[in-house]
């Protein structure tokens, strides 16, 4: 093999190893993806089941594609400037559904008011119920 020839190949045989093993291990976040919902549920349900049970509610929601379907009580924004759009549970007051926009879309403040029936598609993050929100459509 002539000496430009192995200057050649060789640097273009670590690219392609080096893109491939890239490949093998690293797995982009996809949550922004919108897929279809494993669970279509109502908040007051959503908050049941996570009341009479967390580890059941953990293994049935627990970073699955989940729909909620329920009464938006507020909307505001964490402390980490996020906003939360907050469905109303069972118990209104005690238990809610926070749902979390994602942070794709903090620009602008979502066309949600206290009041609006909302089905919100996210994944849901555990016990204090919050869905990462990744689409939302008020029915009025």
């Amino acid at each position: 093999m002539n000496r430009r020839t192995k200057y050649v190949i060789l640097p273009l045989l670590a690219v392609v190893t080096g893109f491939s093993v890239y490949r093998i291990f690293y797995h982009p976040d996809d949550s922004r993806v919108l897929r279809p919902s494993d669970t279509v549920i109502s908040a007051r349900d959503l908050t049941d089941a996570y009341d009479n049970g967390e580890g059941h509610a953990d293994s049935l929601f627990l970073d699955k594609t989940i729909s909620v379907r329920g009464i938006v009580e507020k909307v505001d924004r964490n402390e980490s400037g996020r906003y939360v759009a907050t469905l109303i549970g069972h118990y209104p007051g005690k238990t809610a559904v926070e749902c979390i926009l994602d942070s794709l879309y903090t620009v602008d403040p979502p066309d949600l008011k206290s009041g609006d029936r909302v089905a919100i598609r996210g994944k849901c993050a555990g016990r204090w119920i919050d869905v990462v929100m990744t689409q939302c459509v008020v029915e009025r």
